[in-house]
Parts: structure tokens; sequence; C-alpha cells
């Protein structure tokens, strides 16, 4: 049996231009950061859901892994902020101008945007894990995701 996570991904354009390396980004300094790092294993599902829409989820995709972004001052070891189109200023303090530290690499994205799932989901977690609050039945919604989508990979 897999967990379902909801991540807030802003006004999502950042998780737009990332969804084609199948990557996000957070911050590990955060509470709810370490709480999902802590609990998150392969196979559970990400549920990427855009901010001031009454949770509205705009897509759906596998965990696979997480790594840590080493972006130094001559190498780097992993996609840059730039890179990945996340060209806003994140919060936090990290070593990387976004503050995001940790990539969360996920599979078989489907993208929801035009199925007008809305969790209303409230408040102020980025990243939480699915309970009552949430108005839909996640697992009713992915079975059916599956059966009549398809894998997108991208947004």
């Amino acid at each position: 049996m897999h967990n379902h996570f909801l991540l807030n991904i802003g006004d999502g354009d950042h998780f737009i231009t990332s969804s084609p390396k199948s990557v996000w980004g957070i911050n590990s300094n955060y509470t709810y950061s370490k709480g999902f790092l802590n609990s998150v294993k392969n196979g559970d599902l990400l549920w990427f859901v855009k901010s001031k829409t009454n949770g509205q989820i705009v897509a759906v995709a596998t965990f696979t892994g997480t790594q840590q972004r080493i972006i130094g001052p001559v190498i780097n070891l992993t996609l840059t902020d730039a890179e990945l189109g996340w060209d806003k200023i994140g919060c936090g303090k990290s070593k990387n101008p976004g503050g995001w530290d940790i990539e969360v690499h996920y599979k078989d994205l489907y993208n929801l945007t035009d199925c007008n799932l809305i969790s209303e989901i409230k408040g102020s977690a980025i990243i939480r894990k699915y309970n009552d609050k949430c108005k839909l039945n996640l697992d009713t919604e992915y079975k059916n995701i599956v059966r009549y989508s398809k894998v997108t990979n991208n947004m």
C-alpha cells in the first residue's frame, strides 16, 4: 500500500519547467520537509497542488527517490536552478539561491490540469500527508486516473 502526499507548488511555473526532468525541489530546513523525507517511500504518490486555487490538484506522480542538490562554485553535480527553469526566488537559507536543497524525483506523471480535481486543502503546509481534510478520495481518484489517462511526464 502506498501513501499519498500533497505538495504545494505555488503558482506552478517552476513545476511546469522542471517536470520534463521529473524533479521537484524542496527546502530541507523546514519541519514539513523533514517529516516528508522521513516517511516517504519508493512508490508513494505525490499529488501536486497549485496555490490559491482551493486546492486544485494539477498532477500526480510516483515517488522514486531524493537527492541532495550539489551546486558548487566551480562544478555543479546536480542541475542548477537555471537549468530547471526555477527563476523565481525561493524561501529559506541554503547553498543555492532558490533555497531548494533537495531534489524529489518521480516517474509516471499524469497531467490533471483539465480534470478540475479540487481538494479544498487550505493552510500553509507546503507538504502534507493525505488525511480526511482532503475532500477527494485519492485512492479512488488514482485508480480512475490510471485507468482513463495516459502518463505525460511533463506539464
